[in-house]
């Protein structure tokens, strides 16, 4: 399945939470694995609500942090010194954490450079339909239709007919009009 900009972003959010994680355990705070699940969790929910198979991936790895809370050691930890209950949970959780953190990553990898590619068209034909003026075409509009104003006029003007083509071929036309937009966003 192919990642939307919406579903990208609310993995690359959840992506962005795993340093805070990694602080709890630096800390020492006794709380770490329970974030680290309560983390797992939302990621699951996303994976879920988004229709990727990952899911049970992460529905795993939850399982071991569960079975660890009941002193379950998993076999592919290991521990230096005593494996106390606590060393077995955050050292659990840090284990899921690294595999989930990879999973997550993994699933948003083949659109990253498709996205940050559309960003930069995006913004390249944003900035020549201004220089033509087609974006005074759509004033007054209201948001939405201003964007659909704009994608109208950008598909059927002779110099930007084949870049808008490329863009929709890259995101399909709703994306389109989020990158359009940020990119109208950082000219005014």
């Amino acid at each position: 399945m192919v990642l939307n900009v919406v579903q990208y972003e609310e993995i690359n959010v959840l992506l962005q939470q795993v340093p805070q994680l990694v602080d709890r355990l630096q800390e020492r705070r006794s709380d770490y694995p329970a974030a680290v699940l309560s983390w797992l969790r939302r990621a699951e929910t996303a994976m879920e609500n988004n229709r990727l198979p990952a899911s049970s991936q992460l529905a795993a790895c939850r399982a071991v942090l569960l079975e660890a809370d009941r002193g379950v050691r998993h076999p592919e930890i290991e521990f230096t010194g005593r494996p106390t209950a606590r060393k077995v949970r955050d050292a659990a959780a840090s284990w899921v954490l690294e595999r989930s953190s990879a999973l997550l990553h993994s699933v948003i990898a083949e659109r990253q450079a498709v996205f940050q590619e559309a960003e930069r068209i995006a913004q390249q034909v944003v900035a020549v339909a201004v220089a033509k003026g087609l974006l005074e075409r759509c004033a007054g509009l209201p948001h939405q239709q201003f964007l659909e104003c704009v994608q109208r006029q950008v598909a059927q003007d002779p110099d930007l007919a084949s870049v808008h083509t490329h863009l929709v071929a890259l995101v399909g036309r709703t994306d389109e009009l989020i990158f359009v937009d940020r990119a109208l966003g950082r000219i005014g």
